[in-house]
């Protein structure tokens, strides 16, 4: 597939990626409703899994193999896909372990006011871009190539189906141990963040995964 056949769906991608990150500051997400954080978790990993299945179909023309690979992957829309999808991971990690980087810290200080709180979470997220643009490709890019290789050996629909239940199931794991829970207990953990509002949940979760699926094979048809 070409790239530019494929824009669109990693286009949308990042645009979802870029909302999840959003509603990790703590004031976007006491505004949610409820079962809504939890499905935008849920849907994340399967995202960026996806992602890989179709990046991994790219062909970027020909290009010196010397190259770093974020000089290789000559798309915008793929890099800000994998950069929103790796940022909102990373986010996750060090809220739950309250990890700061030097004085860039993603939970900003509760004695702030809501503007400097905002800034202080605009600092770390949006200021540190191209740290995570770099991590997101020349880290995170290699590893979904390596995953998403046996799907790709399916019909699209099949593996690109295949890529999400991978993703589904690493996401549950990822976060598991970015929350410092078992498995067991975060899938519990997860199933009372759905059923506090069940339809809700199931339809946002669904909307956020195979929305994009459907975007992404009918565009990879047209290449």
């Amino acid at each position: 597939m070409t790239p530019k056949a494929v824009a669109p769906y990693f286009t949308l991608v990042a645009v979802l990626h870029a909302a999840a990150v959003a509603t990790r500051f703590d004031q976007i997400a006491a505004k949610l409703p409820p079962g809504v954080a939890t499905a935008v978790m849920l849907s994340q990993f399967p995202l960026i899994v996806l992602s890989g299945f179709f990046e991994g179909k790219l062909d970027y023309g020909p290009q010196p193999v010397a190259l770093p690979l974020w000089m290789r992957i000559r798309s915008v829309p793929v890099k800000l896909a994998f950069t929103f999808g790796f940022m909102f991971v990373a986010t996750v990690v060090l809220q739950t372990l309250h990890i700061s980087i030097g004085p860039i810290d993603p939970t900003p200080p509760i004695e702030f006011t809501p503007e400097k709180r905002a800034m202080w979470f605009g600092i770390f997220t949006l200021g540190m871009f191209f740290p995570f643009y770099l991590a997101a490709t020349g880290l995170l890019v290699p590893i979904l190539r390596v995953i998403t290789a046996p799907a790709r050996a399916f019909a699209p629909t099949i593996g690109a189906i295949l890529s999400l239940a991978i993703g589904a199931a690493l996401g549950l794991v990822v976060f598991a141990v970015a929350t410092k829970t078992s498995v067991p207990a975060f899938v519990d953990a997860v199933k009372a963040g759905i059923e506090a509002n069940a339809p809700l949940a199931i339809g946002v979760t669904l909307a956020l995964t195979l929305g994009p699926l459907a975007i992404g094979l009918a565009r990879g048809d047209r290449s």
